[in-house]
C-alpha cells in the first residue's frame, strides 16, 4: 500500500494545487475587472487588445490636436475680429480729420490715437497661443513675427506656411492662416500693400489734410481683406468642430470593443469560483477522510 499510498498523495496535492491557482486566478480577475491579466491567458486576446490599446491612444492623441488647434483657432479669430474693430475705427477718425473745421491740434489728437491703434494692431498680430507660439508666424512659431525696421515699417519675420496638426490618419488641420497672408497682402487698385503701411501712410497725411481717398480706399480694402481672413478662420473652426465629432465616435467604438474584450464578466466569474471552491473543498475532505484509513478498514 505504501507506493498507491504516495502516489495518490502526490495527485491529491498537485490537484489541490491546480484548484488553488484556478481560485487564485479567478479572484484576480474579479479584483481587476479584467479578463485577460497577462499575454499566456489568452494569446490572441491580448495581441487584439494591444492593438486596440494603440488605437485608442493614437485617437486621444488626434483629439487632443484638434482641442489645440480649435483653441489656436478660436485666438486668431479674436485677434483679427479685435483688428477689424480698430481699422473700423481708424475710419471713423479718417473721416474726422477730413473735416474742414478740424484744427491742425485736433488732426493731431486723432494722429495720436490712430498711432496708438496700430501699436494695438501690431500687438494683435504678434498673438501667442496658450503655450507661447506665435499664432500668425507661419511654421516659424517660435518667432515674434511682426517687428519694425529701421524706418519704422513693420516687416514679416515669419514664413508662408500654415501650421498645422495631425487629426486622423489622412487629415492635418491648419491652426492659423500665416501673416503674410493675412496682414501683409492686403488688394487695392493700384496691387498688393500691407494693412500696416496702409495705417502708416494715413498716420504721415493726418496731421495736415486727414486723410486722402486714396488711405481711405485703402482702409476700406483693408476691412475687406479682414473680413475675407474671418470666414477662413470660421471655416477652420467648423472643420474642427467637425473632426472632433468624427473622433469622438471613433473612441467610442474602440472603448467599447476593448470592454468587450478585457472586461469580465463578475457575475459568471463568482459562480465559477465558488464552484472550484466547493470541489476544492470537497476534495480535501475525501483526501483527509482517505488519509485516516488503515488495512483493517479495507478487510472490513
Amino acid at each position: 500500500m505504501q507506493v498507491s499510498t504516495k502516489l495518490f498523495n502526490e495527485q491529491s496535492v498537485a490537484r489541490f494545487s491546480e484548484l488553488s491557482g484556478d481560485i487564485q486566478q479567478i479572484q484576480s480577475r474579479i479584483a481587476t475587472g479584467k479578463n485577460v491579466l497577462k499575454a499566456s491567458d489568452d494569446p490572441i486576446a491580448m495581441v487584439n487588445i494591444s492593438a486596440a490599446k494603440e488605437k485608442q491612444s493614437q485617437l486621444n492623441r488626434y483629439s487632443a490636436n484638434i482641442d489645440r488647434a480649435t483653441s489656436r483657432l478660436n485666438m486668431a479669430e479674436v485677434a483679427i475680429t479685435e483688428m477689424q474693430s480698430a481699422v473700423t475705427r481708424i475710419y471713423e477718425l479718417s473721416i474726422q480729420a477730413r473735416n474742414d473745421t478740424y484744427s491742425q491740434n485736433d488732426r493731431l489728437a486723432i494722429k495720436a490715437e490712430v498711432v496708438s491703434l496700430r501699436d494695438l494692431m501690431v500687438d494683435l498680430a504678434n498673438g501667442k497661443d496658450a503655450s507661447g507660439n506665435s499664432l500668425f508666424s507661419g511654421y516659424r512659431t517660435n518667432v515674434s513675427p511682426f517687428v519694425a525696421d529701421t524706418d519704422g515699417r513693420i516687416t514679416y519675420q515669419g514664413d508662408q506656411g500654415n501650421h498645422a496638426l495631425p487629426v486622423s490618419e489622412t487629415m492635418a488641420l491648419t491652426t492659423s492662416i500665416n501673416g503674410a497672408s493675412a496682414f501683409m497682402r492686403v488688394k487695392t487698385d493700384e496691387g498688393y500693400t500691407s494693412l500696416f503701411s496702409v495705417v502708416d501712410d494715413l498716420i504721415e497725411e493726418m496731421e495736415f489734410i486727414g486723410a486722402s481717398d486714396t488711405s481711405l480706399d485703402h482702409i476700406k480694402d483693408s476691412l475687406d481683406h479682414l473680413s475675407i481672413n474671418t470666414t477662413k478662420i470660421g471655416a477652420l473652426i467648423n472643420k474642427a468642430e467637425t473632426q472632433k465629432e468624427a473622433i469622438t465616435q471613433r473612441e467610442m467604438v474602440i472603448t467599447e470593443a476593448l470592454s468587450g474584450m478585457e472586461d469580465a464578466d463578475i457575475s459568471s466569474l463568482v459562480t465559477e469560483m465558488q464552484s472550484l471552491i466547493v470541489s476544492r473543498d470537497a476534495a480535501q475532505q475525501s483526501f483527509v477522510m482517505i488519509g485516516q484509513q488503515n488495512l483493517f478498514d479495507f478487510l472490513r
